[in-house]
């Protein structure tokens, strides 16, 4: 979309090795592009790091947070810092470059056709080269059961890498309560719930550059119970 200005959420916990050379990656996009990272205050200290790396950098903002800690609390910190800033365009991918910068431009400019693109592995062009079984499980009952519960009809509904209309993100923000990942399926919920418009695009999905997993699986099975609530409106985050 031309003329847009673009932010593009970056939370992190303990990606000191990956965090500068991927938002230098997204600075170099041909793009009015800023950078957004939320750090959850890293014992490795990536918050710091990026600080001091970006200090002369007005396309980068480093929120560090001290509070209640969680990719929920940082993604819903991310979102409204972007809101507050009046970005047209407000983004959001993982720090460890299983998202690679390459496939923004393409996520953006679908913009002009929907209200929400999110990159998917699972549409024809799309692949994961992490093998992880954990997340395949996951995903493979995810695909099933989020469409049965929720009405998410996506071939990738745990997918972390899409860009929203800020008009969009605007209307859900204050929905949303999860302080976890699970924050990826509460906003595919509510953009299918109000009925905005989504594309899906194939991406690829890399194998991390630099460090572990976060992901552990009685954390990921644990949220397939949660589905319940957020489907009966009794889930509180």
């Amino acid at each position: 979309m031309k003329n847009k200005k673009i932010a593009v959420i970056i939370p992190t916990y303990n990606e000191k090795d990956n965090i500068i050379p991927l938002a230098e990656k997204i600075l170099r996009l041909p793009l009015d592009i800023s950078v957004i990272i939320v750090d959850d205050n890293s014992p490795d200290g990536t918050g710091d790091i990026a600080k001091w790396h970006f200090q002369n950098e007005p396309r980068v903002e480093v929120i560090i947070r001290k509070e209640k800690k969680g990719r929920g609390y940082a993604g819903r910190s991310g979102y409204k810092a972007a809101l507050d800033r009046k970005f047209d365009i407000i983004g959001e991918m993982d720090g460890d470059f299983s998202h690679s910068p390459e496939f923004i431009p393409s996520l953006v400019s679908f913009l002009e056709r929907a209200d929400v693109v999110s990159g998917s592995r699972f549409i024809s062009g799309g692949k994961s080269l992490r093998h992880d079984k954990t997340r395949e499980l996951v995903t493979f009952l995810a695909r099933a059961y989020l469409r049965l519960i929720l009405g998410i009809k996506l071939t990738d509904p745990t997918s972390g890498f899409r860009f929203f209309r800020a008009s969009l993100l605007s209307v859900i923000y204050p929905e949303l309560k999860s302080g976890d990942a699970f924050i990826v399926t509460e906003v595919f919920y509510y953009v299918f719930k109000k009925k905005f418009t989504i594309m899906e695009l194939p991406i690829v999905f890399y194998k991390r550059k630099y460090g572990n997993s976060k992901l552990k699986f009685w954390t990921l099975m644990a949220y397939l119970y949660r589905v319940i609530l957020l489907r009966t409106g009794f889930f509180y985050g």
